[in-house]
């Protein structure tokens, strides 16, 4: 029994077999392309207002599966304004047993060239709406020819222009390609997509790639996306390198219910002049419903590997909420590492995160916590430094503004800062504060360097890697300053880094009774800086034993100085050193000589006009009013022939150079007595006397010049000296063996012997 029941039943399906397959004989024989093309182009015209039109007669092929061939076709935008769509070439995959009913029901379509053009106008119409809306059930029904049931979609060479007139906005996807599964009602599939997409402004060149396993209900609503992971490389606004990843392991959404995203991340990597940024954030669940995201914990970090500046912020965002008045979060939590050259900065920071309705970007009103400044070298140690600090981010302007209170060794830093969005992030700053000692920040036990270093500190590379990376612009006031032993006041730092170079243009300070008003730059790539300042009114004495340990020189100062130089090392800049300065000082004292004192031993040689040194005394010095000159600078090598001093019982005059990679001086002064002191004879009033400078330009020697470089009335009258003092002096004290010249007994006046 149940072998003929089988025997029927293949029966029948043989005889079912034979007469599909003589149907598909016969439609094959007598399919008609041309009028299945005109009633596609009929059809679309009746039902959308728009023209479709096949360039030849729509072909069909039976093998391996039956499908529709249309050569180049293409679609008018409504009432025929434009292309809309078009294709090179398609192929129609189509359902058998339908089409012998003369309906084409869709099951497989191939797109080769496709070209798509989307635009949203000034009102917010959408030129393809007509084709998504609804059939209007009133409307008298229009039979379509055409029925969609895609069991795959292919699509290759393709692209896709979007305009957005109402917010003046347009990009494009160029070398588009789409690889999907089953498309349609209760429909299961992986989908894939390359695409390059394209942008005028911001400048935007990204190769995208989109990967996914999908589910449609019945509405063909996305219900259920899976294993979804999408990458994007390229260049963004000057951005270079961009590169960026989407992860998922499931998103569910339905009409009535909130996006749930598990397992969501996301990655970000950016090449910047710092150095590659990195920026990665993770859920292990996310709601994302009509008021914005929920979510238990929410994880970042934004990394910057780079030299010499890296850098490391690691965020941790927990009870997070949305409602109608914006977002909350209860906590935000921050551990900050960052290192440059010379610092090392880590701690961590906490507060509150909210996102009111309205504003522009989320804020973070108080942000506690204490952080750790660590200076470059062995024997730094870690500053602690009391935060308190607040945040207003704009992401849509890519900025971010804030207050920031500092505490540390008792100084108190209190100000605004900002970041701007550019190729670079620049950073603004305007800050305040009460006082600093910048030698309790680089040691732990600050102290001089020997003088055995010295020379090596001089040799060695200046290290200007810190302005490399950096873009920064702001103001600095600090109201009292210790800085390389200097102490300053009133402290006015207007600061610019960009693309290497620093600039501080109006910077001024008040310090030892005086003012500073000046400007500086200094280019790291090229090694060049330039300084311009002017100094008045300050007491120079204390200024030179803070800044060197000795008073070369004392008085009260105006100095002004445009120099410029290039070079790799502090020697090199010195040595390539090249402007003018101008010096003027009041109530000057020169130490290390006692003139009156020289002029009484030197008596002997200015008799004879033989020369004479004398060396620096550190008990001496010599009152000289006011004294003034002017330099021009060229090859560290400081030249001045116009020096005055006149004051008190002198007049000095001269000329000379002074080595300042070396620090020496060879001067030529031409003192004149206006005043003759006790022990020297009254006939030397007037005269002038050559006295040479010369030696390390803290403390030099002091020469008398030899020969005819001495005044002959000078000379007459130190001869006249010395026959007086013979008579009352005993020859063993004046041919006392070792002594060239000897005082006379009367104390020279002035002298602090």
């Amino acid at each position: 029994m149940r072998l003929n029941y089988l025997r029927i039943l293949a029966f029948a399906l043989g005889g079912l077999s034979t007469v599909i397959a003589a149907g598909a004989l016969y439609l094959y024989a007598t399919f008609d392309g041309l009028r299945l093309a005109t009633e596609l182009s009929q059809f679309v015209r009746q039902r959308y207002q728009r023209v479709l039109r096949i360039d030849g007669p729509v072909e069909l092929s039976m093998f391996p599966w039956p499908a529709l061939r249309l050569p180049a076709t293409s679609l008018s935008s409504r009432n025929s304004t434009g292309e809309f769509m078009a294709v090179e070439q398609a192929s129609v995959g189509v359902r058998l047993l339908p089409l012998l009913a003369r309906r084409v029901v869709v099951d497989q379509l191939e797109l080769d060239g496709l070209r798509l053009a989307l635009l949203r106008d000034k009102n917010g119409r959408l030129n393809a709406d007509d084709l998504l809306a609804a059939t209007d059930k009133d409307a008298e029904p229009i039979t379509s020819p055409l029925e969609m049931d895609l069991g795959a979609l292919h699509i290759h060479h393709s692209a896709l222009t979007w305009t957005d007139e109402a917010a003046g906005r347009q990009l494009a996807l160029s070398d588009l390609s789409l690889e999907s599964g089953q498309l349609g009602r209760n429909a299961e599939g992986r989908l894939a997509l390359t695409a390059r997409l394209t942008r005028a402004a911001p400048t935007t060149d990204l190769q995208l790639e989109i990967q996914t396993a999908y589910r449609l209900d019945e509405h063909t609503w996305p219900q259920r996306l899976r294993q979804l992971h999408a990458t994007a490389r390229g260049d963004v606004d000057g951005r270079q390198g961009l590169v960026g990843e989407i992860a998922a392991t499931e998103i569910l959404s339905t009409e009535d219910q909130p996006m749930q995203v598990q397992g969501g991340s996301l990655q970000a990597r950016l090449k910047t002049s710092a150095g590659t940024l990195e920026l990665k954030g993770s859920s292990p669940r996310l709601q994302l419903d009509p008021h914005g995201p929920q979510a238990e914990q929410l994880d970042g970090s934004l990394n910057l590997a780079g030299s010499p500046h890296s850098g490391k912020l690691q965020l941790r965002l927990s009870g997070l909420t949305a409602s109608a008045k914006g977002l909350e979060a209860q906590q935000l939590e921050a551990d900050i590492e960052l290192r440059t050259p010379a610092l090392q900065l880590t701690g961590t920071l906490a507060g509150p995160l909210r996102w009111p309705t309205g504003s522009p970007g989320p804020e973070l009103p108080t942000l506690l916590g204490r952080l750790d400044l660590t200076p470059a070298g062995p024997e730094a140690r870690p500053r602690h430094i009391d935060t308190e600090a607040s945040l207003q981010l704009d992401p849509a302007r890519g900025s971010a503004t804030g207050g920031l209170s500092l505490r540390m060794d008792g100084s108190h830093l209190r100000g605004k800062w900002s970041v701007a969005s550019s190729a670079s992030p620049t950073l603004g700053f305007d800050l305040d504060v009460d006082h600093l000692d910048l030698a309790t920040l680089s040691s732990q036990k600050p102290a001089a360097k020997p003088r055995s270093n010295t020379a090596e500190a001089a040799g060695s590379p200046l290290d200007l890697t810190s302005l490399l990376g950096l873009d920064l612009e702001g103001t600095l006031r600090v109201d009292q300053l210790k800085a390389a032993g200097l102490h300053l006041e009133k402290l006015r730092l207007p600061l610019r880094v960009r693309d290497g170079r620093l600039v501080s243009t109006g910077h001024s300070m008040s310090l030892y009774g005086g003012s500073l008003e000046g400007s500086l730059s200094i280019d790291a790539a090229s090694r060049q800086m330039a300084y311009r300042s002017y100094l008045q009114g300050a007491s120079l004495g204390p200024l030179l034993r803070d800044l060197n340990g000795t008073e070369t020189l004392t008085g009260t100062t105006n100095f002004f100085m445009d120099v410029s130089s290039a070079g790799s090392t502090r020697d090199a800049l010195l040595d390539a050193l090249h402007g003018v300065a101008r010096l003027r000082i009041r109530n000057s004292t020169v130490p290390g000589i006692d003139l009156s004192q020289a002029f009484r031993e030197w008596r002997n040689q200015i008799g004879t006009r033989q020369g004479a040194r004398r060396g620096f005394h550190d008990k001496e010095s010599t009152a000289i009013g006011e004294l003034t000159a002017s330099f021009q600078v060229d090859k560290g090598i400081a030249t001045s022939t116009d020096l005055l001093a006149k004051g008190g019982t002198l007049k000095v005059t001269g000329e000379g150079q002074v080595d300042l990679a070396r620090q020496s001086i060879d001067y030529l002064s031409h003192v004149t007595l206006l005043a003759v002191p006790a022990g020297i004879d009254t006939s030397l009033r007037g005269t002038t006397v050559p006295i040479r400078i010369k030696g390390p330009a803290g403390r030099p020697d002091w020469h008398l010049e030899a020969g005819t470089g001495l005044p002959a009335a000078a000379a007459a009258a130190s001869r006249k000296v010395v026959r007086q003092s013979s008579r009352i002096t005993p020859a063993k004290a004046v041919d006392k063996p070792g002594n060239k010249a000897q005082p006379v007994p009367a104390p020279a006046a002035g002298n602090t012997e």
